[in-house]
């Protein structure tokens, strides 16, 4: 299934993600999900900051930039599988679509798939769902 991109390499983007997610979260300071009146959330939105992404970073952060460091050393054809598995784990796609969201990837451009693997605020947790998804990770 993965051609240019390996479980290793999958994972580590998957690892350095997660410290700029855990540097961001930070940074907001984990707000209460609450409103402004003080009235507590009864539902809703799981995590209300991830349409965020990682924008509350500043673009010389050290987690930030070894993410995008690590997606950068990637090909972009493994860039293109990346972007399918954070499809499959963000439940969008299914492993047996798994060709056509390369196809999709690859007519996005790179810069486009590159974009949107580094404004996904929850890309570990979607990456290791893909490689669940796909039986290549436990």
């Amino acid at each position: 299934m993965l051609k240019d991109l390996n479980v290793d390499q999958a994972r580590f983007v998957a690892l350095l993600a997660k410290a700029a997610r855990a540097q961001r979260d930070a940074m907001l300071g984990h707000i209460p999900g609450k409103d402004l009146d003080g009235t507590t959330v009864v539902g809703g939105e799981h995590n209300p900051t991830a349409a965020l992404g990682l924008d509350p970073l500043p673009a010389q952060d050290t987690q930030l930039t070894a993410l995008r460091n690590a997606l950068a050393a990637l090909t972009a054809a493994a860039r293109s599988e990346l972007y399918g598995l954070m499809r499959v784990g963000q439940g969008q796609l299914a492993i047996k679509r798994w060709r056509r969201s390369i196809r999709k990837a690859q007519s996005l451009g790179d810069a486009t798939v590159t974009a949107a693997l580094i404004e996904d605020a929850d890309l570990h947790d979607h990456v290791l769902k893909g490689l669940y998804e796909a039986h290549l990770g436990s």
